[in-house]
């Protein structure tokens, strides 16, 4: 089970994926697009895609987490665009 923290400090030290986003697209200001980067044991390294909405990868970065036993889920949203009421259900 991932759990998603608002603050690192909640990691306690464990593994985590860093969540952050830029706050505004290039192409379109309205959308916010959401960036991760996850390098694995086995080599492999998940990331987001460039022009991705927050939500999309908020699931996925949801998935890696699940999919490499990772136990948090950092999102890191000093602005407040993303908050817990927007947030899909992981």
């Amino acid at each position: 089970m991932v759990q998603v923290i608002d603050g690192l400090e909640d990691a306690a030290g464990s593994r985590y994926i860093h969540f952050s986003y830029r706050s505004k697209s290039p192409v379109n200001p309205n959308r916010i697009l959401g960036r991760w980067q996850h390098a694995a044991n086995d080599g492999s390294i998940g990331q987001s895609k460039l022009g991705t909405p927050v939500e999309i990868e908020y699931r996925r970065v949801i998935d890696e987490a699940v999919r490499y036993g990772v136990p948090f889920v950092w999102v890191d949203d000093p602005e407040g665009l993303f908050p817990l009421a927007r947030r899909p259900k992981p």
